[in-house]
Order: structure tokens, then sequence, then C-alpha cells
């Protein structure tokens, strides 16, 4: 514990400051006989030097960069929105190429895919139109950018640097998840329930910090494929959890029936009843966080390797100089 205690106060310090005088101070810590006392002292000073080398231009970037983490939902939702037009109208192309005599094409005959995609998503399919087919268009198209967010954020995240990633990419996100909900139309295509809306945002932030820190922590001590499983199975379990929040404050509300959104991910572990809840309130929630998922968990991890690498070859710096002398 106390060892945890002295690691996170020297984190607190500048760089430049942890390297000078790093070993020092954690050895007064690992041996001072008030060591609760002295790491508060410590960690004051600490925010200290740190408040004192704050300067607006090496803070610029740092906000630049929060401010487009705060816009990624909506970019997210943006590009499932394309791919998910993309995939309707590939599929409805099919079906009316193919001769194919199915209970959804008719309706739609002769419209183009974004006024089929436009209708599901406001709950006014026609009642011809089978809400699976709907569905899994939407649910490729989800696949498909969380894919596409995956890999650009390996190839993004060695070259951005970002404070604190895993305080920062969580809160980030969850402000502009909820500036998302507050806005007239499209925060009614997010959630039509805003205080569900926000209950289940809060508990997303609180998952994604604590699968972070856990993350990071594995990953940094060599324990690579665990980390892994923890992201895979800590994410799907944060996507049910929130979504069954959501699902269960928002019940006054939800009436029956079910329509697209009620495949994923309410019927993955029977937390709540898909049929007793109505997707139109759930709205489009699950496929954001299930991006937002993707892009925070894949980016803490790809920062806490490359900070690893980073670690491991500047300890082995001393030694080549030293085999070289």
């Amino acid at each position: 514990m106390r060892a945890t205690v002295i690691r996170l106060v020297m984190a607190l310090y500048p760089a430049p400051v942890r390297d000078r005088y790093g070993a020092e101070l954690t050895d007064l810590l690992a041996h001072s006989t008030r060591p609760w006392r002295d790491a508060v002292d410590v960690g004051r000073c600490a925010l200290a030097d740190r408040a004192a080398t704050w300067t607006w231009a090496r803070s610029r970037p740092q906000l630049l960069r929060l401010a487009w983490l705060a816009a990624a939902p909506l970019g997210f939702g943006l590009a499932a929105l394309v791919v998910a037009v993309g995939v309707v109208g590939i599929v409805t192309a099919w079906v009316e190429d193919g001769g194919y005599e199915t209970a959804g094409a008719a309706p739609y005959a002769g419209r183009d895919a974004s006024a089929i995609v436009r209708d599901g998503i406001a709950g006014n399919l026609s009642p011809a139109v089978s809400p699976a087919a709907f569905s899994v268009s939407i649910l490729l198209s989800m696949l498909a950018v969380c894919g596409m967010i995956a890999a650009l954020t390996l190839l993004v995240a060695p070259r951005h640097h970002l404070v604190a990633p895993v305080l920062t990419l969580p809160a980030s996100l969850t402000v502009g998840i909820l500036a998302i909900a507050n806005l007239p139309i499209v925060g009614d295509v997010l959630g039509q329930t805003r205080s569900a809306t926000v209950l289940s945002a809060l508990c997303w932030c609180a998952a994604m910090l604590t699968l972070g820190v856990v993350i990071t922590v594995l990953i940094r001590q060599g324990h690579t494929r665990i980390a892994v499983a923890v992201l895979v199975i800590g994410g799907l379990a944060t996507l049910e959890l929130t979504s069954a929040l959501y699902a269960s404050a928002a019940r006054p509300a939800a009436a029956d029936g079910v329509s697209a959104f009620s495949v994923w991910p309410l019927s993955i572990g029977g937390f709540a009843d898909p049929s007793r809840i109505s997707t139109d309130t759930l709205g489009s929630l699950p496929a954001m966080l299930t991006m937002c998922t993707t892009f925070a968990l894949t980016r803490v991890a790809a920062i806490a390797v490359h900070q690893r690498k980073a670690r491991f070859l500047k300890s082995q710096k001393p030694t080549t100089r030293s085999q070289h002398a």
C-alpha cells in the first residue's frame, strides 16, 4: 500500500524534477516514520512545482487534444451513420437486383438507403419491414466503425501524448456524450430519457477509469495477455451494465415493443428483458458507448505499451554506455 502511495505522489512531480530527485524522495518516504503526513507534504510540494511550470504555450496542445476527444463521440456517430447508409443501400440493392420477394422490399422500393436508416432510427419503419434486417445492418456498421477506430488508435496513440490518459480519455468522452445528449434533435436519437442517459454515461466513465487503471498497471508489470483479457471482458461487461442501468432508469418511460436497437447489448447477459424495453427510448446509446469503449480502452492500452517500451529503452542506455566505456 505504501509503495502504491509513493508512486502516485511521485507521479505528481514534473518529469525533470522526478528524474533528478525521484530516488531521494522515494527513499525518504519509504523510511519515513510518518508516512501519510510526509506523503501529503510531498504531494503538496509536487502540485506546487507542477503549477509553477504551467504555461499557456505548454497547455494549449493538451487543451486542443481534450477538445478533439470531446468531439470524438459525435464523429463516431456520424461515421457509423454513413457506414449504415452504405450497408443498408447494399442490402437493399441486393434484394431488388436478386428479385427476392421479401417483406421489407416493397414499402421501400425505389427509396434510397438514407430514408430507410432515418425511418429505422426514428422508429418509423413500415410494419412490413423486418426489424432484424435493419438491426443487422446497424450492428455490422457499428462493428466496422469499431474496427476502424481500433486500427487508427493503434497508429495515432504513440504519436500524440496525453496527460494522464487514464483520466482524461473517459472524462473527455463523457463530456462529449453528455453534450450530444443535450442537443435538441440528436439528443433524442441518442436516448429519449435524458436523466437515464446522464446516469449511464457517468457509470460508463467510472467503469472506464477503473479499467484504464487496471490495464495500465498490468501492462507496466508485463502481464500483457491478462491486460488484453481484462480489456475485452471488462469492456463487454461495462456495455451490458450501462445499457441495463439505462433500461432500468428509463423503465417508467418505456413502452412495450421491439425495434432494431434491442439486439445489442440487452440480449447478451440477461440483465434486462429486451421485449419489455422500448428501444425507441433506449436509442443509439449502446452503439455510441460501444464505439467510445473501443476507442478509450484501445488507446489506454496502446499508450501503456508505448510507455513501457520507452522505459525499457531508457533503462538500457546506462548499460550500453558502461559497456562502451
